[in-house]
């Protein structure tokens, strides 16, 4: 037979509802990285075979970058279906490896008299797990008339499912996972057991299905929690004192001989194993290496620690002692927030589209790449955790005092390494950052995440939108404004303000109450007068007015928002007063919820950078 050159899009799964089954941050970046993995042993098949790949580009698949779940390539030959077959046996290869390797874990971990596994169906689970789909065509016509098409057939054929019946058992339904039974058998009784399962990061009373189990027990490399991340700012503040450093080791002790005495306890929880270069996790987490709940206020008064108090008294009060010396040293606890930092592609596809040839969009796949790499090292840079940085979607955990410029840093990097290489319609960044309370729900915190991505996006793309849901509830805090009209700078210079008392803390407050007053039915004079008379009698800390920059500043950020709302119609005048609001909102809880002299030290220079 001739040989004949065709295009090949494969598409692996499932994707959200298995990463979105987590309930540490382990679970999380697990499901991200595995299914990562699974791509690149499918995309590596394909080279190996003599395909081309068109994305992802081929110098991604070595190393710890991650890449998407989506495979293009070209391969000639006499027939491609035996080249995809093996490409869905290399994935399938690389699934069964990594359910070994656990099975192996839990014999090293758990006693051999323990039988704790139901090995038939952890096996029938893993089997059926992967979700494989392909489509080929001939190179017949054009490169983009031939990729929309093997797109749609590609698109068709995941509407045709595979339903595998579901043979099942009368066991618990896994904690993570509702749709498939547990392969766990924990005894009631068994507290030996508890503690050895304990060290694996598996809770008495949870039941895990075949990959909740992979994700807790294989691959072992740890991954620090969000409690880590929300308290690393107010470590890092006190590291600079001799003294802060030796009380911070007293503490590690102390939670060492917790893991060592009492492991079946739900005190703290060690990184173990943690590679911090493989990993892309800070290189002084080692400093700390506990999840660090037993720093947050109140956290003496929790179940978790009085059980510890009831089994090992001697323990916990030394655990009580040294936490509370080490409090007195900074003068309170660490603020018990985070951020979570989602950020996604603009106008990626209308790119795609109009590239006419495999050479162009393996070109554009190559800058997506690199662009991916050094977002990890961005968010390591600020002292974040990436939980997956692949082809222009970034999902990251970091502090709030660094999460902004985090932000920043990762659109200028894809203006420069993607969109720079593109002339017409150029593609942009939108990032969401969702800031809440670190011990929320992580799924809570994921969606609150999204939402504030697809804000970013609303109505015109290139966007920041900052989300702050308080841990007591009610209507989160929302800003929302385009890059083109730099948020950062003015994020960060309101926060000064209002750190160094130069805005009182109600102003936002009193511009809502003008909002409540007119019933949005004022036009722009109305408001513009209305916004600098409320300025003008504003008085600071109970004394003063505010000086004259700042009002001009807060006008300024008016004008801007105004703008933004007159392009779009509507109230514009009011709406613009609520944005207003809101940022001033956002500049005092960012003041009040980080180390005191974060904002502080950004003086006139600060404001003159974002001089509108």
């Amino acid at each position: 037979m001739p040989l004949q050159t065709y295009l090949v899009s494969i598409t692996l799964g499932p994707v959200q509802d298995f990463v979105q089954a987590a309930r540490r941050t382990r679970d999380l970046w697990f499901g991200s990285y595995f299914l990562s993995e699974v791509s690149k042993c499918v995309a590596r098949s394909l080279v190996d075979d003599g395909a081309t790949l068109i994305f992802p580009h081929v110098n991604s698949l070595q190393g710890p970058q991650a890449v998407a779940n989506k495979i293009l390539a070209m391969f000639e030959g006499e027939s491609v279906a035996p080249v995809v077959e093996r490409a869905r046996e290399a994935a399938i290869a690389y699934l069964r490896e990594i359910a070994k390797d656990t099975i192996q874990a839990l014999r090293e971990w758990v006693s051999p008299r323990h039988d704790v596994i139901d090995e038939v169906l952890f096996f029938r689970q893993v089997d059926d797990f992967l979700e494989f789909y392909a489509a080929w065509v001939p190179m017949t016509g054009t490169y983009d008339r031939e990729r929309r098409r093997v797109e749609g057939i590609l698109a068709a054929r995941k509407q045709l499912r595979n339903f595998d019946p579901n043979e099942g058992a009368r066991v618990p339904k896994s904690s993570l996972d509702g749709a498939r039974e547990s392969v766990l058998r924990i005894p009631t009784n068994g507290s030996s057991i508890e503690r050895e399962l304990r060290r694996m990061g598996i809770r008495p009373s949870e039941a895990l299905d075949a990959m909740g189990l992979i994700k807790r027990v294989s691959v072992r490399r740890s991954y620090p929690s969000v409690v880590r991340v929300a308290v690393d700012s107010w470590i890092q503040a006190g590291l600079s004192d001799d003294r802060f450093r030796t009380q911070l080791g007293q503490v590690c002790t102390v939670l060492d001989r917790i893991l060592a005495e009492a492991p079946e306890s739900d005190v703290v929880s060690r990184t173990r194993d943690l590679d911090t270069l493989e990993a892309f996790v800070p290189s002084d987490y080692q400093q700390f290496p506990y999840d660090g709940k037993v720093l947050l206020e109140g956290f003496f008064e929790q179940e978790e620690f009085r059980q510890l108090e009831n089994s090992h008294p001697d323990v916990a009060s030394s655990l009580k002692r040294e936490v509370t010396r080490l409090r007195d040293m900074r003068g309170r606890s660490p603020h018990p927030y985070l951020a979570v930092l989602m950020a996604d592609g603009d106008r990626m596809g209308v790119q795609i589209d109009r590239m006419k040839s495999a050479a162009e969009h393996s070109a554009f796949s190559a800058s997506v790449s690199k662009f991916a790499q050094s977002a990890q090292d961005v968010i390591v840079k600020h002292r974040g955790i990436p939980v997956y940085a692949g082809g222009d979607d970034v999902f990251a955990f970091l502090p709030i005092e660094t999460c902004l410029q985090a932000a920043d840093e990762l659109r200028k990097l894809f203006e420069a390494m993607v969109a720079s290489k593109v002339t017409k319609d150029k593609p942009s960044l939108s990032v969401g950052i969702a800031i809440g309370y670190c011990r929320e729900d992580l799924g809570v915190l994921r969606q609150l995440a999204q939402q504030a991505e697809r804000e970013a996006k609303e109505p015109d793309r290139n966007g920041l939108c900052v989300l702050v849901q308080t841990r007591s509830g009610g209507d989160p805090i929302r800003v929302r404004s385009r890059w083109d009209d730099d948020p950062v700078p003015r994020i960060k210079r309101l926060a000064a303000w209002h750190q160094r008392s130069e805005v009182a803390h109600g102003t936002g407050y009193v511009l809502e109450e003008i909002v409540r007053l007119y019933g949005g039915a004022a036009d722009e004079d109305i408001v513009a007068g209305e916004l600098r008379r409320a300025l003008s009698r504003r008085t600071v800390a109970g004394e003063g007015r505010l000086a004259d920059a700042v009002i001009e500043d807060i006008e300024s950020l008016f004008r801007s928002r105004l703008r933004a709302r007159q392009a779009f119609g509507g109230r514009a005048a009011t709406a613009a007063l609520v944005d207003c609001a809101a940022w001033l909102k956002l500049g005092h809880w960012l003041a009040g919820h980080t180390e005191p002299d974060v904002w502080r030290s950004l003086g006139d220079g600060a404001r003159e950078e974002v001089e509108t």
